[in-house]
């Protein structure tokens, strides 16, 4: 009788059929059970361990998802007003356009803007004539062929205007190559404003009015920089004027607060800024606007910005120093199959404590947005500080802490926002250029290089700027999620997927990956020990088979 397994499901499960024990009445299975108890205790512990580490990477992720909030509500060069990096945030001051001027101008005043009532006008105080305009394109125009239409619209073809045969429009703008558009008689007028567009990356636009009955060409751009040539003119569309045009500068006479004489201004664009005023033409209308101070308001906004930072802060110094209770483990399945949810719950929250304590790149995050606070910004006469002619009233707290940023001196603060605007601006926000001390340094390596001139453009910068460069290196840019940043990568990107676990960076996705490995080489040779005792007990029952067998002949011989 060879050696072979079967039945109904043993110890092992799995699909395996096995009947034990019939022979020598041994409950086999229950004996397996135990002696597979060291071998599923070795898998349970790398479970565990495999469960810390995903602990440990949600609460990375959960940290990552507080930074890019506060990343996108501050540092966000699209998030208008709120984009801490802007001078215009800055602003201690409002603006009030005259209520019936406000189709004519819109304004803002930012850092170092003077208080008082100004004048936009468009009228030459020496002349008292309107010379002055708004900023316009270059811009050709003509009326199309109605030969065969009364009211053409876009949809009208090229033959509808009249023309008899393909043609193309030629034509110049800003100093650049001819453009040649070929025309079929069969185009419609929208497919000739879309190749316009196509074949000058939308650098100059074409437009039809059914109103005026008008085809136009301009430039995307405004200001006098601007030109545009009819070299060859297609007449069905109003194009035969070769002359060059050129756009218009804006020219408008502005009066600032306190002054009886109007200053001639002359832009290349409708918007522009001047002494912290921030103008928006919209009409060549005469207009008037209010700039009162409003130190609340930048309060209000930096305060905002700290309560928001300090809680990040706050809840990374929280798990930087969270003790891990030793006697809280993660369950095993066969833990939680005994246990309610709300137990289950309950103990895992207290399994989880610990999981970040001493973390290297946390500590580095807050000791590098410490640091940027409290590193004087080179060039500057205002620092963070509560005492002192030069410091502003905004301080650290409590090292304990981690470093949180609070107003102390609320009105130390308000001072240096009405009284050192453009200092304070600086303080937060002064931006670094690469100057020759910067392109001079050198080390004695290129890594002790690159050191340095981190660390010279470090205390070059203004806080918020060095903020952002740290929130940059940490979790990326603004608005991106897929990047190699320290705490993304090390949370999120899986670099080794090797057969032994044995290549990448060791990044919590790599390191549970391994625990994968290792739990499937164990639950293998488990497998493989499971199944030597079941053979070796179904041996057994072979030969006590063969014993009851031949006890029974002898019994019967001797009429047992």
């Amino acid at each position: 009788m060879t050696d072979s397994i079967s039945g109904l499901t043993g110890a092992g499960g799995g699909s395996m059929m096995r009947i034990t024990g019939m022979a020598t009445g041994l409950d086999v299975d229950a004996m397996v059970k135990k002696m597979m108890l060291g071998e599923q205790a070795k898998i349970d512990k790398v479970a565990q361990e495999r469960q810390t580490i995903v602990w440990k990477q949600e609460a990375y992720q959960d940290i990552i998802k507080d930074i890019k909030d506060l990343q996108d509500t501050y540092f966000d060069v699209n998030n208008g007003s709120n984009y801490i990096k802007s001078p215009n945030y800055y602003s201690s001051a409002d603006v009030t356009v005259n209520s019936a001027n406000t189709t004519f101008i819109s304004a803002t005043a930012g850092s170092g803007s003077k208080s008082g009532t100004y004048k936009i006008s468009y009228k030459n105080p020496t002349t008292g004539m309107k010379d002055g305009h708004l900023a316009t394109a270059a811009r050709v125009s003509g009326a199309v062929d109605k030969a065969n239409t009364s009211n053409p619209s876009l949809t009208t073809t090229m033959s509808d205007l009249g023309l008899g045969s393909d043609t193309t429009l030629e034509f110049s703008y800003n100093g650049k190559p001819n453009v040649t558009i070929n025309i079929k008689t069969t185009d419609k007028i929208s497919d000739v404003i879309n190749s316009i567009s196509k074949e000058t990356s939308g650098e100059v636009k074409a437009s039809f009015s059914e109103l005026t009955g008008k085809f136009t060409m301009e430039t995307a751009n405004i200001g006098s920089s601007q030109s545009i040539k009819i070299i060859n003119g297609v007449a069905n569309l109003g194009l035969t004027d070769t002359t060059e045009k050129n756009g218009d500068d804006a020219l408008v006479y502005i009066t600032p607060p306190g002054s009886a004489e109007a200053v001639p201004v002359t832009k290349q664009a409708n918007n522009f800024t001047i002494d912290g005023i921030s103008y928006n033409l919209l009409e060549a209308e005469d207009s008037t606007f209010t700039v009162t101070q409003n130190t609340q308001k930048l309060y209000d906004k930096i305060d905002g910005f700290l309560k928001k930072y300090n809680d990040i802060v706050d809840k990374i110094q929280t798990k930087l120093t969270e003790k891990k209770d030793l006697n809280y483990k993660p369950l095993t399945d066969a833990q939680k199959k005994d246990m309610k949810d709300d137990e289950i719950k309950a103990w895992e929250e207290k399994a989880k404590k610990g999981v970040l304590r001493n973390d290297n790149n946390l500590q580095n995050l807050l000791n590098d947005l410490r640091s940027s606070f409290m590193t004087a910004v080179d060039g500057v006469s205002l620092r963070i500080g509560q005492y002192g002619a030069d410091a502003i009233g905004i301080d650290t707290g409590d090292p304990k802490e981690g470093g949180k940023i609070n107003i102390f001196n609320q009105e130390k603060f308000k001072n240096a926002i009405a009284q050192h605007g453009d200092e304070l601006m600086n303080l937060f926000n002064k931006t670094f250029v690469k100057d020759d001390a910067y392109n001079n340094i050198t080390g004695t390596s290129e890594e002790d290089k690159k050191r340095k001139q981190q660390q010279y453009k470090f205390q070059h910068q203004g806080i918020f700027q060095r903020i952002d460069d740290i929130l940059v290196k940490n979790v990326g840019y603004a608005k991106t999620t897929l990047n190699s940043s320290i705490l993304i990568k090390y949370a999120n990107k899986q670099e080794d997927f090797s057969i032994f676990g044995a290549s990448g960076s060791n990044t919590l996705p790599d390191q549970i990956y391994r625990k994968d490995n290792k739990i499937k080489e164990l639950n293998s040779k488990m497998k493989d020990k499971e199944n030597a005792l079941y053979m070796q007990f179904s041996r057994l029952e072979t030969v006590m088979n063969n014993y009851n067998s031949q006890a029974a002949w002898l019994a019967q011989q001797f009429g047992g």
